[in-house]
């Protein structure tokens, strides 16, 4: 990430750059009225070959501005693929989420294959997995199968095609055009357990206001998932809501674990890559917050006192 919004003094301007390709959101009305400079300081100052646009967010209608995106310098194809860590990943700047990748999620990717491999892990299971970049980690850190959960064909096929320009298309692997929640709810009714799983949901709470709506929703997912992992295995467990802070989120998973019956160790914290700065000054700029879980043992069943 070149420019991150506030964190970088330039409120409203999001630029990402893949290879020679810069995707770049204006989603307030001071950087708009300055698009054009924009766009021409970008390719002077780092030489990429294409600036496009991805204006297209609802954010842009509370400053009063129309969705837009398209070329704003240069052209071509808008499928792009880049090197992440010890893999390759494919994407579209046109039609992927946000800028056209997660990028902040790049070093929790690289920590959840070198736990994989530390654990030994040969079950996985990634949930909300989008276009599969924790499914390569996974298979990348030698996990010998990796279930693909998410509620888009497109981008299930997308995810397909990631861990098989990796050289694991021959991996024993599903993709599932599902729901999660309800698909955790029929795997753990099956019976089945997982050595390593992922949850990284989309936003559930854009905001203070929706906290606990999403908080229900963050331990239901919590809850299944504890219950679906064998012991001694790894949760790493994702919020990008705004609107849920790392405390809570804490307490939200604590409140999961013990629905389940479950106990873990908070082995690591996780938040977005260093290109995604947090600064004193715009605290709220800290949404991604992660944990990572390693699943102990099966918590002790309340004991009622003994009667007076």
């Amino acid at each position: 990430r070149l420019v991150h919004a506030e964190a970088d003094g330039l409120p409203g301007l999001i630029v990402d750059r893949y290879g020679d390709v810069a995707s770049v959101q204006f989603l307030a009305a001071g950087v708009e009225r300055w698009r054009d400079a924009i766009a021409d300081a970008l390719v002077r100052v780092t030489g990429v070959a294409a600036v496009y646009e991805r204006s297209d967010s609802g954010v842009r209608s509370l400053e009063g501005l129309a969705a837009r995106s398209g070329w704003l310098r240069g052209g071509g194809t808008t499928e792009v693929v880049i090197r992440e860590h010890d893999w390759t990943l494919a994407l579209d700047v046109a039609h992927g989420h946000k800028t056209g990748f997660y990028l902040d999620q790049r070093d929790n990717r690289h920590a959840f294959a070198q736990w994989v491999r530390r654990l030994g892990c040969e079950r996985v299971l990634n949930c909300y997995c989008y276009s599969g970049g924790f499914s390569v980690a996974a298979f990348a850190g030698g996990a010998s199968h990796v279930t693909s959960v998410d509620s888009s064909a497109a981008a299930l096929e997308l995810a397909r095609a990631n861990v098989a320009r990796n050289g694991f298309g021959e991996r024993s692997a599903a993709y599932l055009d599902a729901d999660v929640n309800q698909t955790l709810r029929h795997t753990l009714k099956a019976g089945e357990r997982f050595d390593a799983i992922v949850l990284d949901p989309p936003k559930f709470a854009p905001t203070a206001a929706h906290a606990e709506r999403a908080a229900r929703a963050y331990k239901d997912i919590n809850r299944l998932a504890l219950a679906l992992l064998a012991p001694g295995g790894v949760l790493f467990t994702f919020s990008c809501s705004g609107g849920v802070g790392a405390e809570l989120f804490h307490k939200i998973v604590a409140g999961a674990g013990i629905d389940a019956g479950v106990n873990a160790a908070i082995v690591q914290r996780l938040e977005a890559a260093c290109d995604h700065p947090t600064t004193i000054e715009f605290p709220e700029g800290e949404y991604l917050k992660g944990l990572v879980l390693l699943k102990t043992a099966s918590a002790a069943p309340a004991v009622a006192p003994p009667a007076a």
